[in-house]
């Protein structure tokens, strides 16, 4: 009891020590719940309508716990902070007479009841993010959803349980730690101060891994020089590439030799950051011509695989090392003598003392802040184009159809049972409103097998075709006489569309000549159809010409007048599809069945798996990153208090002792900031133009604005909790007598 009484009374005492300890704790536990609400049993019963949610369970169930074990190493870090906070006040109590396993027990209730208290909190915040997340999933299917409050019991249960025992084992492993812990080394720990690693121990082996890398690059580049020597356009973009890996190389013995010579190495370093990150971001560039390379056989496999690796790796060295050499930058800027530099010297001198150890932290940080940034905004974009992906090929309640086989033997010998398809819906009690069925064809035996070596080579009649926009609600196509149409897939861009219109004005079918129409190149949303063999355009010809052409696809897509039930539509899915397979027209494994109610649930359980994973993933590595950026500079605290009280004792004001703390956080936090909103945007720029025509076609770019500007301001809204609440504490501890 009187160890209780204690542990409480140092609580309230130093309640304020356990600010950052709390609130990471708090917002771990809140997340966790959160999110992992969505698999409870309890969850659906809360719901204002049945809604099937079977994909997002199964894949949050895996994702959640996976992502929460992040946590483990997040509650350690923040604990080693406690443990070395607190070691001064062991040492002191077991002066003055406490046993040190007393002191060690009672460090153990005062986390244990920190923890506690930590947990319940986070179960409050968890519960109002479950309701969050039921809004945006119970809106994304269409329907209204009114807050309210609910505990599901079993995800109270699994949250308590996983988040007490990271406290218990926590307090468990304190409580070995402080009865081992001498006196001597009690003082000597809170007072600890920081040794200065020179340049070649702190990045040495990244430099030896991307001088390694380098050598691989300048060798693929060299290989691929000679086979490119008659694309001008190419080699001269393969040569600039060999040049940053020569470039590369050459700075890195420089580097090495200046370490033999007991220099720092500040110059080399400099031109390795450079030349290293210029090379990781020639080879993301060029990976649009390795692509064609490959394609082309030019190149092998390795020169479309082993780019990206290589450029991601090239450019966390850059990073890190710019932090390593972030001193030398900040001697250039402020040379001295001069009063710029004798007003920033104590500045300089704690932002120096702390570089050779916290450089490679630092940019480790700004990585997974980037990393969380990206998350933040990119998934949920995919997510939209995904869903909206989906809704484009399911513009019909239902499509039933065969898929394109590349070999003669597998192409189809007969078509669907179309009556058969009606006659089971209309059974089931849904009336076919609109139909259209029908064949795609190849002009040429030739075409057979050809894939998208040649585009468009596939051919629809034009009566089959305006059947599919009478469906959609479109006026039918005209051709004029011995003339034919295109019609392209939502994801073909302008150029693509005026390049074949160029290149083929005239084509030959039965031998019958056909001429290109005026405006005849139709882009409208008609379903999957006839784009199944992954071309972006099919031929739109007469009725005539179709005669006697060899099948490559058959084709049925109708409307009914309500909504087919989930139930029904599984039902359908099954029974339909093993009919069609047991007829023997085509191969079993090229039919598909795409019905409008099971694609826009898909859809939908996609787009929302990937945004709150995504967004889970996203929040767990900014609090973690920030939670480190936080613990390493109250560790600074407690190292910089005797040099803060020295300047004090010499006259500086407590003003600008303040104005000091605020300029070293605004920089230990702020760079790493800005560093990852830079890369965050250039990474999400670089996938956004490398997937331009697939997004583009799905997703609006006002959309897309929405996405960043809700994600950097909730990146933003965590950066100032924590900044504010590590600057109070900073300053409480520098302060403190």
């Amino acid at each position: 009891m009187m160890y209780a009484k204690l542990a409480l009374r140092n609580v309230r005492r130093t309640a304020r020590d356990y600010l950052i300890y709390v609130v990471t704790l708090v917002l771990s536990v809140g997340m966790f719940y959160g999110f992992f609400s969505l698999v409870s049993p309890y969850y659906n019963a809360t719901l204002p309508v049945p809604i099937h949610l079977d994909v997002l369970k199964k894949m949050m169930r895996i994702a959640v716990p996976l992502v929460g074990l992040f946590v483990v190493f997040l509650m350690s870090y923040v604990n080693s902070y406690m443990l070395r906070r607190k070691q001064k006040e062991f040492a002191i109590e077991t002066i003055i007479g406490m046993e040190q396993k007393t002191v060690a027990f009672l460090f153990f209730l005062e986390t244990s009841v920190m923890g506690a208290a930590a947990i319940l909190l986070g179960v409050l915040l968890g519960m109002l993010l479950s309701q969050i997340i039921s809004v945006i999933v119970v809106q994304s299917f269409g329907e209204n959803y009114h807050l309210h409050l609910s505990l599901f019991p079993d995800t109270f249960l699994g949250t308590v349980i996983f988040f007490g025992a990271i406290v218990l084992l926590l307090g468990i492993k304190n409580l070995f730690a402080v009865r081992k812990l001498k006196i001597i080394q009690m003082l000597q720990n809170s007072q600890k101060g920081v040794e200065n690693i020179p340049l070649t121990r702190q990045v040495g082996k990244w430099v030896v891994v991307c001088t390694a890398v380098s050598t691989v690059i300048l060798g693929m580049m060299a290989a691929l020089s000679c086979l490119v020597l008659h694309y001008p356009a190419a080699l001269f973009r393969v040569l600039f590439l060999t040049f940053l890996a020569a470039g590369f190389l050459v700075s890195a013995v420089f580097f090495f030799l200046a370490g033999r010579k007991k220099r720092d190495g500040s110059g080399p370093l400099m031109a390795l950051t450079i030349f290293g990150a210029a090379e990781g971001i020639a080879l993301l560039v060029l990976s649009p011509l390795f692509d064609s390379l490959v394609r082309q056989r030019i190149a092998i496999q390795a020169y479309l695989t082993m780019p990206p690796v290589f450029a991601l790796l090239l450019l966390v060295f850059s990073l890190i090392a710019f932090f390593s050499n972030l001193t030398w930058w900040l001697s250039k800027m402020i040379r001295k003598p001069s009063a710029r530099y004798y007003r920033n010297l104590f500045w300089l001198g704690q932002i120096k003392s702390r570089m050779g150890t916290s450089s490679k932290t630092m940019g480790v940080i700004s990585c997974v802040l980037t990393a969380a940034l990206v998350l933040f905004s990119y998934l949920p974009v995919l997510a939209l184009r995904i869903q909206s992906y989906q809704l484009a090929l399911s513009v019909y309640d239902v499509q039933v159809g065969t898929m394109y086989r590349a070999e003669e033997s597998l192409l189809p010998t007969g078509t669907l049972d179309y009556d058969a398809i009606t006659d089971y819906l209309e059974q089931g009690g849904y009336f076919v409103t609109g139909k259209a069925q029908g064949e795609l064809y190849f002009l040429e035996n030739e075409d057979i097998g050809s894939g998208q070596k040649k585009i468009p080579f596939l051919a629809v009649s034009l009566s089959d075709y305006n059947e599919l926009r009478a469906l959609s609600g479109l006026e039918p196509a005209v051709l004029p006489d011995d003339t034919f149409g295109v019609s392209w897939n939502r994801e073909a861009v302008e150029t693509e569309m005026q390049e074949i219109d160029r290149n083929i004005r005239q084509i030959q079918v039965n031998g019958i000549v056909l001429n290109k129409a005026q405006d005849a190149d139709f882009q409208d949303s008609i379903g999957i159809n006839l784009f199944t063999s992954r071309t972006k355009a099919v031929y739109v010809l007469p009725d005539a010409a179709i005669s006697d052409l060899r099948i490559a696809t058959t084709f049925y897509s109708a409307n009914t007048d309500k909504p087919l039930t989930y139930e029904f539509a599984k039902q359908f899915e099954e029974n339909m599809g093993t009919y069609q397979r047991e007829l023997g027209n085509f191969p079993p494994e090229s039919a598909f069945i795409r019905l409008n109610t099971l694609q826009s649930n898909e859809g939908i359980s996609n787009m929302l798996l990937l945004s709150l994973i995504g967004t889970y993933a996203a929040l767990v590595l900014l609090v973690s990153s920030f939670t480190m950026l936080s613990v390493q500079q109250l560790t600074d605290a407690i190292e910089q208090k005797h040099r803060f009280d020295i300047i004090r004792k010499l006259g500086v004001e407590r003003k600008e002792c303040q104005k000091t703390a605020r300029r070293q956080m605004y920089f230990w936090f702020g760079l790493p900031v800005l560093t990852a909103i830079v890369g965050s945007i250039g990474v999400f720029s670089y996938l956004l133009w490398s997937n331009y025509n697939e997004i583009i076609a799905y997703v609006l770019p006002s959309q897309i604005g929405i996405i960043l500007t809700l994600s950097y301001i909730s990146f933003i809204i965590v950066f100032g909790c924590y900044f504010v609440s590590t600057y109070y504490l900073f300053q409480r501890n520098i302060e403190k007598h």
